[in-house]
C-alpha cells in the first residue's frame, strides 16, 4: 500500500509540471509586440487581428510597439524572452534586410525565433508624378543607363525594404540612380515628385492606392511577379525588364525560440481562423494585402530565402 501510494506520489509529481505549463498558456493578457510606431500598417495590422484573437483564444491581447532601430529594439527583446506562448513578435520583411545586412546584431532569426504565420504580403509601386516623361520603367531605367547617377529615387529610408527593392533592380540592370532616403512618411516624397524635384518614389500598395486612385500619382510598374489584382492594368517589373524579378514583403507572427509544437500549432490555428473572418480579411485586403496564411515551415523557407537575397548587397546599406 505504502508502495503504491509513493508511485502514484511520484506520478504526481513528474505530472506537476506538464500541468503547470499547461495551466499558464495561454495567460491573461498575451504581449504582442512589435517594433514600429502607433498608428504605423504595421500596428494596424496587428490591431484588427487583435480582437478576433482575443475571441479565438480567451484571452486579451495586449499591443506593444517597440519603435526604433529598425526593429532591432523589439527584436533583441523578444530573442531573450521566455518561449511559453504569452509572448508574440509581429515581425516584417523588413528585419530580413537587417538581420542580412547588419552582422553586428545580438539576434539570429532562425536561431532565436520560432515562426508561426506569415499572414500578409505586398507588393510595392514603383512611382512617379502624373505629368512626369517617364511613361514606363524600361523608358526610367534607359535613362539612367545613359546618364549614370543623374535620375533620383525616394524611399522611406536607408535599408528599408523599399529601398532593397529598387537597388536590386539596379544591381540587375547595371543603372545607377541616386537614392534620396526621407523620414517622416510619404508627404515630403509625394511633394518633392510632385513639385519636380524627385524622379521617382518607391512606395508601398497601401499607401499607394488613395493617390493612384485619385490620379495624384502614376504608377510604372510593381514590384511583384504578377499584377496587382485591384489595379491590373499596372504592368510588373518582371513583365517590362527582368523576368525573374519578384518582391513581395511580408507581415508574419512568430515566438521566441522553443515555443512548444503543440503551443505554435495552436497559434497558428488562431492566426488561421482569424485571417478567415470578413472582418479581418476584408479589411486587410482592401490596404492592398495578400491575405493568405503560411504554414510555419513556409514562413522559415521565406525567411531563409529572403536573407540569401538581400545578403549580396548588404553593401549598399553599409556605406550609404
Amino acid at each position: 500500500m505504502k508502495r503504491r501510494t509513493l508511485l502514484l506520489s511520484s506520478a504526481a509529481a513528474v505530472a506537476a509540471p506538464s500541468i503547470v505549463r499547461a495551466q499558464a498558456f495561454p495567460a491573461n493578457p498575451v504581449r504582442l509586440i512589435h517594433g514600429y510606431d502607433a498608428g504605423s500598417n504595421p500596428d494596424t495590422i496587428a490591431r484588427h487581428l487583435s480582437q478576433s484573437l482575443t475571441e479565438i483564444m480567451g484571452v486579451q491581447i495586449v499591443i506593444e510597439p517597440k519603435p526604433g532601430a529598425a526593429e532591432r529594439l523589439a527584436a533583441t527583446q523578444v530573442a531573450k524572452m521566455k518561449p511559453d506562448g504569452n509572448v508574440l513578435y509581429l515581425m516584417t520583411g523588413g528585419q530580413a534586410v537587417v538581420s542580412a545586412t547588419d552582422k553586428t546584431l545580438s539576434y539570429d532569426l532562425l536561431r532565436d525565433f520560432d515562426f508561426i504565420a506569415i499572414v500578409t504580403r505586398f507588393p510595392f509601386v514603383f512611382t512617379v508624378a502624373p505629368d512626369s516623361r517617364f511613361k514606363t520603367v524600361e523608358a526610367y531605367i534607359e535613362e539612367a543607363k545613359r546618364e549614370p547617377g543623374k535620375l533620383t529615387y525616394g524611399t522611406s529610408g536607408i535599408g528599408s525594404t523599399l529601398h532593397m527593392a529598387m537597388e536590386l533592380l539596379l544591381s540587375k540592370t547595371g543603372a545607377r540612380i541616386t537614392h534620396v532616403p526621407y523620414k517622416g512618411g510619404i508627404g515630403a516624397p509625394y511633394n518633392d515628385l510632385v513639385g519636380g524635384r524627385l524622379d521617382m518614389q518607391v512606395i508601398t500598395f497601401s499607401n499607394a492606392q488613395p493617390l493612384l486612385k485619385t490620379s495624384k500619382l502614376r504608377a510604372l510598374a510593381v514590384t511583384s511577379k504578377e499584377r496587382h489584382p485591384g489595379f491590373p492594368d499596372i504592368p510588373t517589373v518582371a513583365e517590362r525588364l527582368l523576368p525573374d524579378y519578384d518582391v513581395v514583403s511580408w507581415l508574419g507572427f512568430t515566438a521566441p525560440a522553443g515555443l512548444p509544437p503543440a503551443v505554435r500549432d495552436r497559434w497558428h490555428d488562431a492566426f488561421r481562423q482569424a485571417m478567415a473572418r470578413p472582418a479581418v480579411k476584408d479589411k486587410l485586403e482592401e490596404l492592398g494585402n495578400d491575405t493568405r496564411v503560411s504554414t510555419p515551415a513556409e514562413f522559415r523557407s521565406r525567411v531563409e530565402s529572403d536573407l540569401a537575397r538581400w545578403r549580396p548587397l548588404a553593401h549598399v546599406v553599409n556605406q550609404s
